[in-house]
């Protein structure tokens, strides 16, 4: 039994016996040799005649020219290729060299002369005066970007130049954001009418206004301003009466003229029609539009109807806007000032009459498009119902009847049943 369990036990161990002796026999493994950083390689050797820009992966090339009337030698030029292979640069360099060795080569044409400021801006100044219905604050504002960029390139003007520049300004002149804004706006027409495919005053600084006008004439100021007129220039009141009810522009009845304005006619007999009680305007911020006329301005245009020259129908013709004597009148500026100043009233202008007209509209209970009819004003920008859906007229007419005070100094006529008799005698 023993020898049995010898056997066993030397058949179990005997294998493992011999593994851990050759594994004793097996020398230990060496440590692994360190590694050679790799060493940096060398840069590309760069064809015969081609260089590259410094810092930069750009190659030129060196081309070789023979002598002529400028260079008695043999001269040498640096012509850049671009981002290229070397060997691309090489084959470029050979076709360069052949043609100018057969005489065939065309130089590169030299870059255009950078765009000063002060000639985009006189170009500018020119459209305006072509172009614009007036160019006098133009003209100063353009000057003075001359003055402070002078001998500057265009491209050269930063915003950061010119946001510094506006505020240094502002603050020395005590300009009000209003006049900052403007001298940006200016600026950037400068920019945008040269096309040159930057503009630096698009960015800059634009301040929030709050400049909304909200001044109107009440009705115990327009007493007042009355009472002035009748002692000061009673001739004056139907142009008064014909600014309240039908909120002209200043423009719009006495034109508009200077030598640096495009000359506007004031308002014409040709444009009223007595027949429908309207008078067609033909310019206004959103084109043509006609205006109502209610008692009171019929009253106005038939006292301003004596004073106008007639023709063989006896018809007024010319300028609805004349003195007594028949002399045409082209501003309200001094007899309505002096006007103002009589009755105590304060910051109030003639456009002020115009916010007053379409603010007594609204009182009324006029809705809001047909106040914007009457103003000519769109409906909205681009918008295709103004097309289409046209104001009613007598809906105008009832809206602007409504402005007629029964208790006032309006111009006093029975205008409207003598206007009518007069068209059916002429008829």
């Amino acid at each position: 039994m023993n020898n049995q369990n010898k056997k066993l036990k030397t058949s179990l161990v005997a294998p493992f016996e011999t593994a851990r002796k050759t594994w004793d026999a097996v020398p230990p493994a060496m440590p692994a040799a360190e590694k050679e950083p790799p060493k940096p390689k060398a840069e590309d050797k760069l064809p015969r005649g081609i260089r590259r820009r410094p810092g930069s992966p750009s190659l030129y090339a060196f081309l070789t020219h023979p002598p002529d009337e400028k260079h008695p030698k043999r001269w040498r030029e640096f012509r850049s290729i671009g981002i290229v292979s070397p060997k691309f640069a090489e084959q470029q360099r050979h076709i360069w060299q052949r043609e100018i060795t057969e005489g065939r080569y065309i130089k590169k044409a030299p870059r255009t002369e950078q765009a000063l400021f002060e000639t985009i801006a006189d170009a500018f100044l020119d459209h305006a005066r072509c172009y614009h219905r007036f160019w006098d604050s133009t003209e100063s504002r353009v000057k003075r970007f001359k003055e402070w960029w002078k001998g500057l390139a265009a491209d050269e003007i930063s915003t950061k130049m010119i946001d510094a520049k506006l505020l240094e300004i502002k603050n020395k002149l005590g300009w009000t954001d209003t006049t900052s804004n403007e001298y940006r706006g200016s600026l950037y027409a400068v920019y945008a009418h040269a096309k040159l495919g930057f503009n630096p005053a698009a960015d800059a600084v634009r301040y929030t206004l709050d400049n909304a006008r909200t001044r109107e004439l009440s009705f115990a100021e327009e007493d007042k301003l009355r009472a002035a007129i009748t002692e000061l220039c009673p001739h004056k009141m139907p142009e008064l009466d014909l600014a309240l009810m039908t909120g002209l522009r200043h423009s719009n009845m006495y034109g508009t003229r200077g030598s640096k304005r495009k000359r506007m006619e004031p308002l014409q007999w040709s444009a009223v029609n007595l027949d429908w009680k309207i008078i067609n305007l033909p310019r206004g911020k959103k084109g043509k539009y006609s205006v109502p006329l209610n008692t009171v301005a019929l009253a106005a245009l038939k006292v301003l109807s004596e004073r106008a020259p007639k023709d063989e129908n006896g018809n007024p013709i010319g300028a609805v806007i004349r003195k007594p004597s028949g002399l045409e009148i082209y501003s309200s500026r001094k007899w309505f000032e002096a006007c103002l100043k009589k009755a105590g009233i304060e910051n109030l202008c003639w456009h002020a009459l115009r916010h007053s007209h379409g603010t007594r509209l609204r009182r009324e209970g006029v809705p809001l498009e047909d106040i914007a009819a009457l103003l000519g004003h769109g409906l909205g920008k681009g918008s295709i119902t103004a097309r289409y859906a046209h104001a009613d007229m007598d809906k105008l007419h009832e809206a602007v009847a409504k402005l007629v005070r029964k208790t006032g100094s309006a111009t006093k006529s029975a205008t409207v049943t003598e206007i009518e008799s007069r068209q059916k005698k002429s008829a």
